[in-house]
């Protein structure tokens, strides 16, 4: 069991999930609610909360729940491969926000646990993982960071752990795929040539893998240094996948060569999300298929072929962020800031927001809608900086006024290319 901390310190909502996380993730700690509230110095009410955002949190990013058990301690349930994802995430975070317990209360339980499990202390002594860390990074051409090296040595020490208790991941003839391509998987085998020569029980192949997947996770993609096979498959998908989108939005890029980085390195790692099913912050696609709903099915459509080419299927998440990059390239290449439009309501929502919804289907770059009623608009005017003023009700237009276009139901076509014309020029 993991010692209370013996001094109060005041710790944020972020700190206090990490240090919960953790105390969840080792086998062997009976973890209670009483037990929470008391290492973070909060009540059992904020303490049960937390536990419930954390849950929340692994069932929408992770496939993992926190189960009760009859003793009223916590377990985290889902596949080992799920858990370990997780924790290389959260891991990495606490060492960020609270490193304080990673060193007086984490790492001293998860030694503690490999001492009484019976692992030779060849295998977890900080030395030996360093070195052997360091072989890794050569091979890699790679120069880790203080923080990686500190969370490798951690991790290795977890995945040790696991591996005694049977606790080995499973992976799909896709994910089999998808490692066994990769130069890391190479690199890997160092560990576990280290492993098999004071294990009686060999590493498993999937344990393999899974340290074939860690380092690929910790990789920072270098669109001009990376040269493996994977990666030049990879650059020329997304050339492709440059020019589809090109065709369909009938706009070049100029600088195609900083898009086609820029996408590299958010492919590189959305690729390994997908394949791994690491979900993402989901916030993001339902606002973007409302403010730019072209622009979104735009793009959907442009990585179709993208995604046959590597077997898998975006999320809207996924995809979403792919648009916020083509969509923040639009805007560059043509020098525009986001148009502002001044939508005139009345006595009619339905029609005013069928009317925003055609306007925001008109482009693929980004519009500002502004709503104002009828009344404010002829006694105060449009706000400063509106380009364009479209309403379906009959107005009178006060002195000055941006121009103004009137649609009753449908816009005309030929509205829709003086619209397109004043927010594109």
């Amino acid at each position: 069991m993991m010692t209370e901390i013996a001094t109060p310190s005041a710790l944020s909502s972020p700190q206090r999930r990490c240090q919960t996380l953790l105390m969840l993730s080792l086998p062997g700690q009976e973890i209670t609610h009483q037990y929470i509230s008391n290492v973070n110095h909060v009540d059992d009410d904020t303490a049960r909360l937390d536990i419930a955002d954390i849950n929340d949190e692994l069932q929408r990013y992770h496939r993992l729940t926190i189960a009760t058990q009859d003793d009223g301690c916590y377990r985290i349930e889902g596949t080992p491969l799920d858990q370990r994802l997780c924790l290389l995430h959260w891991l990495r975070r606490a060492l960020r926000l609270c490193p304080a317990f990673i060193s007086h209360h984490y790492t001293p339980a998860l030694k503690t646990q490999l001492k009484q499990a019976g692992i030779a202390r060849t295998l977890y002594d900080d030395t030996n993982l360093q070195a052997l860390i360091n072989r890794c990074a050569r091979g890699l051409h790679r120069q880790f960071e203080c923080r990686d090296l500190h969370f490798l040595r951690l991790f290795l020490q977890y995945c040790l752990l696991q591996h005694h208790h049977g606790l080995t991941p499973s992976f799909s003839a896709v994910q089999q795929n998808w490692t066994e391509a990769r130069i890391e998987h190479q690199v890997a085998e160092e560990i576990v040539r280290h492993w098999q020569r004071r294990i009686h029980q060999l590493p498993h192949e999937d344990e393999h893998r899974f340290l074939t997947l860690l380092f690929m996770m910790l990789r920072t993609p270098d669109p001009v240094h990376d040269g493996h096979l994977h990666d030049r498959r990879l650059q020329l998908a997304i050339s492709r996948l440059i020019e589809r989108f090109q065709g369909m939005a009938g706009r070049e890029f100029s600088d195609e060569q900083g898009l086609r980085d820029q996408l590299y390195i958010h492919l590189s790692q959305a690729l390994n999300r997908s394949i791994f099913s690491i979900g993402i912050d989901n916030s993001l696609p339902e606002e973007i298929h409302h403010l730019y709903p072209r622009l979104m099915r735009t793009t959907r459509i442009a990585l179709h072929d993208f995604e046959e080419d590597f077997g898998i299927r975006f999320t809207d998440e996924e995809s979403g962020l792919v648009a916020v990059i083509f969509g923040a390239w639009l805007m560059q290449e043509s020098e525009l800031h986001e148009k502002q439009v001044l939508l005139l309501t009345g006595d009619n929502p339905y029609l005013e927001s069928e009317l925003e919804r055609q306007l925001r289907e008109l482009t693929l770059l980004p519009i500002n809608i502004k709503n104002q009623t009828i009344g404010d608009f002829q006694t105060e005017g449009a706000p400063k900086g509106v380009a364009l003023v479209v309403t379906p009700y009959a107005v009178t237009l006060p002195l000055f006024s941006p121009p103004l276009i009137h649609a009753r139901d449908l816009l005309s076509e030929h509205q829709r290319q003086q619209i397109c014309k004043m927010l594109e020029a």
